[in-house]
């Protein structure tokens, strides 16, 4: 996987822009490797009650914003792969609140939800060190915009960058 420039900001949404801007290009494989090990270093450690507890001003538990992660690695890594191949069917958007409150995430363990995370992205590695390189360039559309292969992985990145940031604010208050 090389990626030596983030996407131009004709290759997104700019609602997106918040996520793509975390992500160093010279460090983005790095940076997909270590999240999962960084986010279990984070909350693997946590009680049960900590990762179920709802913080104010926030809407979802820690389990809940994992599920999430979740949720959004297989969402954005589903665009990155059909637009990298040239599948122009345009991808609709989601509702990140029905994905998270379709789930009971109090009994399922926390471990379990950090194994899951860690093994999508292993598998979102792999499918970018196959894809051809130059198909990052490729345009399609998700959520009703111009979105590029590219900016996907970048969104992929840096959306789990971005909640790792509020993260470590939760757990260090």
């Amino acid at each position: 996987m090389e990626f030596n420039s983030a996407p131009k900001s004709n290759e997104y949404h700019q609602f997106y822009g918040k996520y793509i801007s975390l992500v160093d290009p010279n460090k983005l494989p790095d940076e997909l490797n270590k999240q999962p090990v960084e986010l279990k270093q984070l909350l693997s450690t946590l009680s049960d009650s900590e990762v179920n507890c709802l913080h104010e001003p926030y809407t979802w538990t820690l389990k809940q914003v994992t599920g999430h992660l979740i949720d959004c690695e297989r969402i954005f890594s589903h665009r990155l792969n059909r637009i990298a191949v040239g599948d122009e069917t345009p991808i609709p958007g989601i509702d990140q609140n029905k994905y998270v409150s379709a789930v009971n995430y109090s009994p399922i363990p926390m471990a379990n939800l950090l194994d899951e995370f860690e093994h999508l992205r292993k598998a979102n590695c792999l499918l970018c060190d196959r894809l051809p390189s130059a198909s990052m360039t490729n345009m399609g559309i998700a959520s009703d915009n111009p979105v590029s292969a590219r900016a996907n992985l970048f969104i992929l990145a840096g959306h789990v960058r971005y909640h790792l940031k509020i993260i470590k604010r939760r757990i260090n208050t």
